[in-house]
């Protein structure tokens, strides 16, 4: 992997966000509800507050430069959007995973957690296309050897398959929330 060129800033970027693809992993095919999935679960959210409040210092802006989605050197453009977009989803999930006896904070927490893992995944598919270098080597040869990486068909099929994934993963959840809501009311007494 390619981390020529990376402050200190991104490489503790780059690991906070490595430990929370490894936690975020662990949370999604584990046992829901333990007192590891609550203690994993925290984990997972500094993690992600640390990668997403240190992308604003990867990637610099100044705020008189902002264009909303127009990204580049000096604006405060997609990914900063992506940064404020999965903090958003993140303490939204963190509220409803205090609140799940309600219906919509019960299906709320794991689609927002699903958000930020998806989010965290998106954003690994795009590093992996500009820092690998045999993966950069097939984008940009789609691309006739100039060009971002990210924006070559494979990268767009390889994120499209991860949507995919997260979509399945949502019915999956929210399924699995729905056949446990109505078991639990099934065992309230009359």
């Amino acid at each position: 992997m390619n981390m020529a060129g990376v402050s200190i800033i991104g490489s503790v970027h780059t690991l906070a966000a490595t430990v929370a693809i490894a936690i975020g992993a662990y949370l999604l095919f584990g046992r829901k509800g333990t007192p590891l999935h609550r203690y994993a679960g925290r984990w997972y959210a500094y993690t992600m507050v640390v990668a997403n409040v240190l992308s604003f210092g990867v990637y610099h802006f100044d705020i008189v430069g902002f264009v909303p989605f127009n990204a580049g050197p000096g604006r405060f453009g997609l990914f900063h959007w992506d940064s404020v977009f999965t903090l958003f989803f993140l303490l939204l999930g963190w509220y409803a995973a205090q609140h799940q006896r309600r219906a919509i904070w019960a299906y709320l927490h794991p689609v927002s957690m699903l958000i930020t893992f998806y989010m965290l995944i998106g954003g690994l598919v795009n590093e992996l296309f500009v820092r690998v270098p045999f993966i950069r080597a097939i984008a940009t040869a789609q691309l006739h050897g100039a060009g971002n990486p990210t924006r070559a068909p494979i990268a767009g099929e390889v994120q499209g398959a991860v949507l995919l994934a997260f979509f399945a993963l949502l019915a999956v959840f929210t399924t699995q929330v729905a056949l446990r809501r109505r078991g639990q009311r099934r065992m309230a007494p009359a």
